[in-house]
C-alpha cells in the first residue's frame, strides 16, 4: 500500500461526535488526535488526566510554541501567572478553541487563542 492509499484510508472525523474521553483516546490511537498538556511539563504540568486535552494533530505544536514564548516572559520577569482555558461546542470533549493568557500583577502580557475547529 502506497502513501496515497494510506491517506485515503484515514477517515475524517467529526469532532462533535467525540463526546467521551474514551472516544478521544481511540481516535488518538488511530492517529487522528494527539494529547496536549494544559499546563506544560516545562511549568510543572503532569500527565494527570485533568491536565490532558485531546486535540487534532498539529495543535499541540502551536501550543508548545506559545509555551516557549511564555518561558521567555517568565525568565525575563515579565510574567508570573498562566491560564489555559479550553472552550467546547455541544457535548464534544475536543476543545473548539483554547485561550492562553499570562500576566503579572493582574495585567495580561500574553493572550493568544488557538481556533481548533
Amino acid at each position: 500500500m502506497g502513501l496515497f492509499d494510506a491517506l485515503k484510508k484515514k477517515k475524517s472525523i467529526s469532532f462533535e461526535e467525540i463526546d467521551s474521553i474514551e472516544k478521544a483516546q481511540a481516535e488518538c490511537k488511530k492517529g487522528n488526535l494527539e494529547r496536549m498538556h494544559i499546563m506544560s511539563p516545562v511549568f510543572g504540568g503532569t500527565d494527570d488526566p485533568h491536565n490532558i486535552l485531546y486535540v487534532p494533530v498539529g495543535i499541540n505544536r502551536i501550543k508548545e510554541g506559545y509555551d516557549d514564548i511564555l518561558v521567555g516572559l517568565v525568565q525575563q520577569g515579565k510574567a508570573q501567572s498562566f491560564n489555559c482555558k479550553p472552550e467546547y461546542k455541544g457535548k464534544s470533549v475536543i476543545p473548539s478553541r483554547i485561550t492562553i493568557t499570562s500576566g503579572k500583577d493582574g495585567v495580561d502580557v500574553f493572550n493568544q487563542t488557538i481556533e481548533v475547529w
